[in-house]
């Protein structure tokens, strides 16, 4: 019985730690889905498109005046928004985008809940545990995760060699030195 409520009480700390993260993921996944499905149907306002223009600096270009439909999303001030269509016109590409309403409240509605769940946000209250800064509040959230990645340059080996009688100054190669001289053409 121990083993039950021990194994009964670890799944309720890793759904608590882990499951809430994954539950509201899942929902954010589904709004955008919901919102893609209802762009590719034209189930859309167009009062509420927001037009993005910035220039474009390449070469070659196909000038467009109708747009097309394109699929992605961009992140603005912490706002999503799903691409809607696009249009390369003259010298400026025009993007037409929607913001994903449902998944900034699914977003609001997470953080809100870490907030509540680590006691960050009690006016009025005393705190029990020690004061917690906005970096451990994300941390705490799991809204990033950081990869240190540690890249080193090491210095090439520079090899002297002879090739045949002549010599050759520092080779920046690590290949055999080759003691013949190369081959005469035969024509």
């Amino acid at each position: 019985m121990k083993k039950l409520a021990a194994i009964l009480l670890l799944i309720v700390l890793l759904f608590n730690a882990f499951g809430y993260r994954w539950v509201s993921g899942y929902f954010e996944q589904k709004a955008t889905e919901n919102l893609v499905a209802m762009i590719d149907q034209n189930n859309y306002d167009e009062s509420d498109l927001i037009s993005i223009k910035t220039p474009v600096n390449l070469p070659y270009y196909a000038n467009n005046a109708k747009f097309e439909r394109v699929d992605g999303e961009m992140v603005i001030n912490g706002v999503v928004y799903q691409y809607v269509e696009r249009r390369v016109f003259n010298d400026s590409i025009e993007i037409k985008v929607l913001p994903n309403q449902d998944r900034l409240h699914i977003k609001n509605a997470r953080e809100d809940f870490y907030k509540l769940a680590q006691d960050l946000d009690q006016k009025g209250s005393p705190q029990k545990s020690l004061p917690i800064n906005k970096a451990t509040t994300k941390f705490v959230g799991f809204d990033y995760i950081t990869v240190e990645n540690q890249f080193s340059i090491n210095p090439m080996v520079s090899l002297n060699s002879t090739i045949g009688s002549v010599y050759s100054d520092r080779l920046l190669s690590n290949c055999l030195p080759i003691q013949l001289p190369p081959p005469k053409p035969l024509a």
